[in-house]
């Protein structure tokens, strides 16, 4: 919900700081350079002091950082606390991310495409609360002192659960790390995740205002949008995480990103609102999979050192997410937002393209 509420909220928070498109693109690069920095530290400190002591705090500052952000007087100290509550979201994520390897360590690419489903509802009730409260007259900063508040008693309840015993994960080593940045393939299966998070970021961090600026969509329809990619999003995740247990993990990430690269274009280019409401359904199944699969992909090539591979991957796509939205934003302010919502489907043809040509030198269910 805090991660997708941006998309709407975008318009509302641009106007408060009196923003350009550009600089509204910053939000994104902030908040992903924070998921960046910190979802490495807190591997590691999460492997010295255990996690469910980093997940609690780590909690406990993303309440904190969620209010003070609809408080701030001004836009650099805005992007500071944006930039802590990607930091501490990024160590959130990070480390349920491993615990569910842990606990499913035969399985991980089913289970992590069924967590995704958990955070798609997130996705989907997030935009249409924001949007439905924005068009009926509510502040954007509202929105925010609700998650503060959610997530103060997200914090409390977790404190009094107990976690099952769990084998030591990997720890992030210079060996393994060097072994790792030495093999070509998995600097591959990096990029492509630095292109799949920047897109994907990208393609429903700009939606709302694409659909506002362009096809005069209302505050809420467009929420509701947003609402519908995401809601395809995890039923494309419920489908893809079926088909992992049957298909080549790369064999599911090629089409996801055939039909990624096409519905990118689509949505575009289209002017009818029926149209552009399926070509993000189409969107959002398409892009449904792609980073559960290219992440249990890449884990699956260096089983040695999964705690160091989810570490780097889960970077990897933050420096998507930094990078990829304010090109997005760059692009609409210089030629138009049309061009900016084309341009992912760019990298996905990159995705598809390296995939397909790992299938020469990649043998077994990978």
């Amino acid at each position: 919900m805090v991660l997708t509420i941006m998309s709407p909220l975008l318009t509302n928070i641009s106007e408060t700081f009196h923003l350009s498109l550009a600089q509204t693109g910053t939000i994104f690069t902030a908040n992903f350079l924070g998921f960046t920095l910190f979802v490495v530290i807190g591997g590691i400190l999460s492997d010295r002091f255990g996690k469910k002591l980093i997940l609690t705090v780590s909690l406990l500052g993303y309440t904190l950082a969620l209010l003070l952000f609809p408080l701030a007087s001004n836009f650099p100290l805005a992007l500071i606390i944006i930039i802590l509550i990607g930091g501490f979201g990024g160590t959130i994520e990070g480390t349920i991310s491993a615990l569910i390897t842990d606990i499913n360590p035969e399985r991980s690419g089913f289970y992590l495409n069924l967590a995704q489903v958990f955070f798609g509802i997130g996705a989907i009730v997030g935009p249409i609360s924001a949007g439905i409260m924005v068009g009926s007259g509510f502040s954007w900063q509202i929105c925010y002192y609700f998650l503060a508040g959610v997530f103060l008693l997200i914090t409390i309840g977790f404190c009094s659960i107990k976690l099952p015993a769990l084998k030591k994960s990997d720890k992030l080593t210079w060996q393994g790390f060097t072994q790792l940045v030495n093999d070509p393939k998995f600097l591959m299966v990096c990029l492509c995740m630095v292109l799949y998070t920047g897109s994907e970021i990208g393609g429903w961090g700009w939606m709302s205002t694409f659909l506002k600026q362009n096809l005069k969509f209302t505050a809420t329809k467009s929420s509701i949008a947003v609402a519908v990619f995401w809601s395809a999003m995890s039923a494309g995740r419920l489908i893809c995480g079926r088909l992992s247990l049957r298909y080549p993990d790369r064999n599911i990430i090629i089409g996801l990103a055939i039909i990624s690269t096409i519905v990118t274009i689509l949505s575009g280019l289209l002017v009818n609102q029926i149209a552009v409401l399926l070509a993000i359904a189409m969107m959002g199944f398409g892009y449904s999979s792609l980073w559960p699969l290219i992440a249990s992909y890449g884990a699956g090539s260096h089983p040695e050192n999964s705690g160091t591979v989810y570490a780097i991957l889960i970077g990897c796509g933050s420096i998507g997410g930094a990078i990829i939205p304010l090109i997005m934003g760059i692009l609409a302010q210089n030629i138009n937002i049309r061009a900016a919502m084309i341009s992912p489907a760019l990298f996905f043809f990159i995705i598809m393209i390296t995939f397909i040509n790992f299938g020469r030198i990649t043998t077994g269910k990978r």
